[in-house]
């Protein structure tokens, strides 16, 4: 099974296509990204909630120090 990426550039709506990059092998100048892993039998709705909880993530100050992520909160 492989990993299938969706990668947005930065400081783009995704409004369009070309504003996303997508594969198999991501790039290490993507600085965010979506990784699905092929033949899980994820569906819509699990990538929708995903994403959902992403946000949740981002938005909770205490949860991102932790993780030491460097997002500008």
């Amino acid at each position: 099974m492989a990993d299938h990426f969706i990668a947005v550039a930065r400081g783009v709506q995704g409004t369009k296509q070309s504003d996303f990059t997508t594969g198999t092998t991501s790039s290490a100048a993507s600085g965010i990204e979506l990784r699905i892993l092929d033949g899980a039998g994820w569906t819509k709705k699990d990538a929708v909630l995903a994403l959902a909880a992403f946000e949740r993530f981002i938005e909770t100050a205490p949860w991102v120090a932790a993780a030491g992520v460097d997002v500008k909160l």
